[in-house]
């Protein structure tokens, strides 16, 4: 009998399955809704269930890290697959013989949630996976499936965006796959189970430090890539900017943040072999580079969606700032930030798309009083910039503070440098919502977006406010537990 962790996973692929059987857009809101609370429901009883739960013989597992992963995708999935209906209620609405010649209408939308659905199926199974083949295995199928949600309009850039994804994360992916290959023979074989964390970690005592090193720099570059640090991000301003908003606010929000999870486990491993911090230091060298390559381009820029894409660059590598430094202090800043950018980067998409759907464009010189034109869409983008700038009460200014305290507390001179990156990043981000939202403007058209638009714009803006202005025990207890095992590895001790 499958054990509610399965069904977690199985859930959004069963429900892309039975999109593809609706003829009608009624009855695909219906199955989506379905599938989505299903799903928002089942996470739910899971993450409020006991703290040790596995599936698969031991392939699916629940630890800290594991279940702020688990909640963090389920509520993302859940408000893109809303948002994903008033992205496509021009489709939806469409009707007659031609639409179908066209490759329009209800067929080209219910294709569209069987992808964006297996792509969630296989973001669940990388946050709960217990297994680093199958993290593996986990990260290459998000790959398949979001590249072809990424080049989904068929438009020559968005396709080229997708072989552009397609090529140099693959790349990325087969790198990485040599880190599995050398810790499967440093383990001793034994099957799929000597691949599982806690076995990992517990034989990692025995590694050869040598091949352990090579391993962890290959899973640096490979799952590096994936994951958008810097120099190894090419990939991500096309893939982001061109695919369809609900699907750009998945890879931002969450397959980055799963992925340097990932990342991160595979450092505890070799921090065992090592005895020493190499593998923490290439982490936190490999973020500091992603905050500085970015911040110039997120200045200096001219479309809605690239800027937000290279935030995501800045704000991964922040993140990995926070886990290289593997101090208490640093690393619950991380899991606070990896938090409170997957809800926020959400929202700021979500609004990308709506503006883009009304103004017909998503470059920033176009974007002027949209205080006076939609005031929802100005205000989520204004809660959105004052979070990404890390301003009181939201929660990235909490973690922000702590990754900040916690550099300086190591070497001021860089603590200093990164707070002037953060600085300039503060001003670029300002500039842009000061013209957004009160520059000039002929246009005397209002516009009026969905009661899905409202739902998936307030609800992230909501979330990172809760963070910082009052954290339920059960979060705080959780992103404790989350940090700790970031910091530990897996096994019974990280609980």
């Amino acid at each position: 009998m499958p054990s509610i962790l399965d069904l977690v996973v199985a859930v959004p692929l069963l429900t892309g399955c039975a999109a593809l059987l609706c003829r009608r857009p009624r009855a695909l809101r219906a199955v989506v809704g379905a599938g989505g609370g299903l799903g928002l429901g089942l996470a739910a009883w899971v993450l409020l269930g006991p703290a040790h739960q596995s599936a698969w013989g031991g392939l699916l597992r629940l630890d800290g890290l594991a279940r702020v992963l688990l909640a963090v995708v389920a509520v993302v999935g859940a408000l893109a697959s809303a948002d994903s209906f008033a992205h496509w209620s021009d489709d939806l609405a469409l009707r007659g013989p031609d639409v179908a010649e066209l490759g329009r209408g209800i067929r080209r939308v219910r294709v569209y949630f069987f992808w964006q659905q297996a792509f969630l199926a296989s973001l669940l199974l990388a946050a709960v996976s217990g297994n680093l083949g199958l993290s593996w295995l986990a990260i290459e199928l998000t790959t398949v499936t979001s590249a072809v949600l990424v080049g989904f309009s068929g438009s020559p850039r968005a396709v080229e965006a997708a072989w552009k994804y397609v090529v140099l994360c693959s790349v990325g992916l087969a790198l990485a796959l040599f880190t599995v290959i050398l810790f499967y023979a440093l383990a001793g074989g034994g099957g799929l189970g000597g691949l599982d964390w806690g076995a990992l970690r517990a034989a990692a005592a025995a590694f050869s430090l040598g091949p352990a090193k090579l391993a962890f720099l290959f899973a640096l570059v490979g799952f590096g890539t994936k994951a958008g640090l810097a120099p190894l991000h090419a990939w991500l301003p096309d893939a982001h900017s061109e695919a369809p908003a609900p699907v750009s606010a998945l890879l931002s929000g969450v397959l980055l943040a799963v992925v340097l999870c990932t990342l991160v486990r595979i450092a505890g491993i070799t921090a065992v072999v090592t005895r020493s911090a190499f593998p923490y230091h290439l982490l936190l060298g490999a973020g500091l580079l992603s905050v500085a390559v970015a911040t110039p381009f997120l200045v200096l820029q001219d479309d809605l969606k690239r800027l937000l894409a290279y935030s995501s660059i800045e704000q991964v590598g922040l993140m990995a700032v926070g886990f290289g430094l593997h101090t208490p202090l640093a690393t619950e800043g991380a899991v606070v930030q990896l938090v409170v950018h997957a809800f926020t980067k959400s929202g700021l998409f979500f609004t990308a798309g709506r503006i883009l759907h009304e103004v017909g464009s998503q470059r920033l010189a176009r974007l002027r009083a949209l205080s006076r034109r939609a005031p929802l869409l100005g205000l989520a983008w204004l809660f959105g910039v004052f979070t990404l700038g890390g301003l009181p009460p939201f929660g990235m200014f909490f973690s922000e503070l702590a990754i900040l305290r916690a550099v300086m507390s190591v070497n001021a001179a860089l603590g200093l440098a990164l707070l002037g990156l953060l600085a300039v990043v503060f001003g670029g981000l300002f500039f842009y919502v000061g013209g957004g939202l009160f520059g000039p403007d002929r246009s005397e058209r209002r516009l009026r977006p969905t009661v899905e638009a409202v739902v998936v714009l307030g609800l992230p803006a909501a979330l990172s406010l809760v963070v910082g202005l009052w954290t339920p025990t059960a979060m705080a207890h959780g992103l404790v537990a989350a940090a700790r095992v970031a910091r530990l590895g897996w096994g019974p001790s990280a609980f």
